[in-house]
């Protein structure tokens, strides 16, 4: 018995090391391997991630998250997406911990479920929820792709034919990064060579778009908390949060494209960055900085966006990034970057 447990420890290992893996490169999950600390809390998670349901629908077509009232909870396809698209995250990354097959398997049965079955996103929530969540399930796909015989080519179909279509990289704000992101995550995946090229370069014609001079994010500092998105008694009342909202998959795009060898540090746009990300830690440092701090009395939402800090701090240095991350106040952290960098 423990000779066949050696064995099947060893195919594991073999089979990660056979993956050229995104964002995270194969001598940082070595390192994360022997970490017992830092790893054994994500591996916790994993035991409840394994046994549930998947929510795979044939039309992704969630419900407006925003009225004129306000933000409307998600609905059940919303959660469902987002839950089975974290937890495949979330195995795959339990997967490269521990060398347990059962946590790729798993992993790979939630891809496989929503590959063959989504067809369609057929109103714009639905398309924007994709672009939002779908680079998690591609960084998955890169994790566990050599594991257990897996067939990858039907979720590689499913890439080019349902959800390249979806992009949203046009867009000039937050849903532009998203969608560059997808596109990043899906020729890096594919290891496309002139669609990697073609992602870097609306990466780089995003960030000087869409940053002022001074480093703020003007489409994302005024953002309310209503359908009148950049308008109304609340305004900017989410813009410190939509700016972390737009930086991390800035941050997360460069961090796949510079793991493909694309050349980012030292450009413009790699200054650009700099600023957008210093102005973040100093509003999220002393929220007072804030443009909009006063008209919402202090108020503003969801402070807790900035776990992409820690990815950050690997480019640039800042001390108003360090001293926000000691203080613990940046728990939203899905991609689990507190953990991986």
């Amino acid at each position: 018995m423990v000779v066949r447990f050696a064995f099947l420890i060893l195919l594991a290992l073999s089979a990660i090391a056979q993956a050229k893996p995104l964002l995270v490169d194969d001598a940082q999950f070595a390192a994360l391997r022997n970490n017992v600390q830092q790893t054994n809390g994500v591996l916790r998670k994993c035991e409840k991630a394994i046994a549930s349901d998947t929510h795979a629908v044939l039309d992704f077509a969630p419900t407006p998250h925003y009225s004129a009232q306000g933000a409307n909870p998600d609905d059940e396809q919303a959660k469902g997406l987002t839950g089975d698209f974290r937890r495949a995250y979330q195995l795959a990354l339990c997967f490269r911990l521990s060398a347990n097959t059962a946590y790729a398997l798993q992993a790979q049965h939630i891809i496989d479920a929503w590959a063959s079955a989504m067809k369609h996103a057929s109103n714009p929530q639905g398309r924007a929820d994709i672009n939002f969540n779908i680079a998690q399930l591609i960084v998955a796909a890169s994790w566990v792709e050599h594991a257990n015989a897996w067939d990858a080519v039907p979720f590689k179909n499913w890439l080019k034919t349902v959800i390249k279509p979806l992009s949203l990289s046009a867009e000039p704000n937050n849903r532009g990064n998203w969608g560059n992101l997808q596109d990043i995550s899906i020729a890096a995946f594919m290891n496309d060579a002139a669609a990697i090229n073609q992602a870097s370069a609306r990466w780089r014609a995003l960030l000087i778009t869409e940053t002022a001079d001074d480093g703020t994010m003007p489409l994302e500092i005024c953002r309310s908390n209503s359908s009148n998105h950049c308008d109304g008694p609340d305004k900017g009342v989410n813009g410190l949060a939509y700016t972390h909202f737009a930086l991390l998959p800035i941050f997360l795009g460069a961090q796949i494209l510079q793991g493909q060898g694309a050349s980012l540090s030292g450009s413009k746009e790699f200054r650009i960055l700099e600023g957008a990300f210093d102005k973040a830690a100093d509003f999220t440092a002393n929220p007072l900085h804030f443009p909009f701090y006063a008209l919402n009395k202090g108020q503003l939402n969801k402070l807790d966006r900035c776990a992409y800090f820690k990815l950050a701090l690997k480019y640039f240095e800042n001390e108003n990034a360090r001293s926000v991350l000691k203080s613990g106040i940046c728990k939203s952290d899905i991609w689990q970057i507190l953990v991986l960098f």
